[in-house]
């Protein structure tokens, strides 16, 4: 195994479940049950050069950024609802954006591992939980997410 990059340097994959979500300067925070979707892809341009006719060239191009879903269990908090009534609206605008803030901890909550900003977030869409009288789930509310970008850093 001495020949494993993987093992050879020792670090373990980190877990996924600890992580903290904060929306704007409004300390709105709260643990989250998921998140998915963060996901940037470089758009590709292909440029066919004159008199070489058997390849052509592909260059990066412009940058787009998937949405990304937030599900929580739903409790007293309305933030979810508030946030997208304000974007759902007629009288939505700019300021219904907000810098989101997805911190991802260690085991024990005590040390940050990774944090990913998205900027100027708002709302796309959102879900009420499913209700069924058969069922005893945690009722899961569910929040997508448009945004300008991503950046992401150690702490």
């Amino acid at each position: 195994m001495a020949d494993d990059p993987v093992s050879s340097y020792g670090d373990d994959p980190y877990a996924g479940f600890n992580f903290l979500v904060e929306a704007g300067d409004s300390g709105i925070k709260g643990m989250f049950t998921e998140v998915s979707g963060l996901k940037g892809e470089v758009e590709e341009f292909e440029i066919k050069e004159g008199g070489l006719n058997s390849r052509t060239h592909k260059f990066p191009g412009r940058v787009s950024w998937g949405p990304v879903t937030l599900k929580k269990g739903l409790g007293d908090a309305t933030f979810f609802w508030d946030w997208w009534e304000t974007v759902a609206s007629e009288s939505a605008s700019l300021d219904c954006r907000k810098n989101v803030k997805i911190t991802m901890l260690d085991r024990n909550n005590d040390t940050t591992l990774r944090i990913w900003n998205l900027k100027d977030a708002w709302p796309k869409s959102w879900e009420a939980p499913g209700l069924n009288a058969g069922s005893s789930e945690l009722a899961i509310e569910t929040l997508t997410l448009n945004h300008a970008g991503v950046t992401e850093s150690k702490s």
